[in-house]
């Protein structure tokens, strides 16, 4: 219960009340008062640690869309043009989504503490990390467009809700556009529905 609170509070002192991740987090502590209440501990337990997750994007959330009001959006543009890949060797992983969602899963929590973990100590081997939405071709184009973009600021926020910087990561979509697997099966369509992380050197404006 602790942890789960702890991670609502610092998501209110970052102004994330009135966000659905916040309002979400709350729900599932009270779901969980409940469960304990009725001596059901195991999920109760569960529903923390959703709670504690919902918290954290919630948290990243409020922080970057208050950076977000600092920056020139169409300098931070013009930057990411110039800005020039630095490799895979640092070990970033992508994590996948579920059909037409941007919610982060349970699956790639832990995946996103390790790149968290990769960035913060990454020095000056790269100055931000690009996150890439993808998406299968099911859809139109221009909504698979939209949909990249939930699924990259997703991935950030958290990140952000984790502690790294919003300066730090960029979201951006890359739609359907370029495919990590060419087929038309379910594994085909699951490979291009990520987050794809690319750490990038030259210099940032924002």
């Amino acid at each position: 219960m602790a942890d789960a609170e702890a991670a609502l509070q610092a998501a209110k002192d970052a102004g994330a009340e009135g966000l659905p991740e916040y309002q979400a987090a709350e729900e599932l502590i009270e779901q969980a008062r409940q469960m304990m209440a009725a001596g059901n501990k195991d999920a109760a337990r569960a529903l923390l640690e959703e709670a504690r997750f919902k918290a954290i994007e919630a948290e990243g959330k409020a922080k970057n869309q208050a950076y977000a009001q600092t920056v020139d959006v169409d300098a931070m543009e013009e930057s990411l043009q110039n800005l020039s890949p630095a490799g895979s060797q640092y070990g970033l992983a992508d994590v996948f989504f579920d059909f037409d969602q941007a919610a982060i899963r349970y699956d790639a929590k832990p995946v996103l503490d390790q790149n968290a973990s990769i960035i913060r100590s990454s020095g000056d081997k790269f100055q931000v990390v690009v996150i890439e939405g993808y998406c299968d071709v099911r859809g139109t184009e221009e909504y698979n467009l939209a949909l990249g973009q939930r699924r990259a600021d997703s991935a950030a926020n958290y990140l952000i809700g984790l502690g790294i910087s919003p300066s730090k990561v960029q979201a951006v979509s890359r739609g359907e556009t370029d495919q990590f697997a060419m087929g038309t099966s379910e594994y085909d369509y699951q490979q291009n529905r990520r987050a794809h992380f690319v750490p990038a050197v030259g210099s940032p404006s924002f």
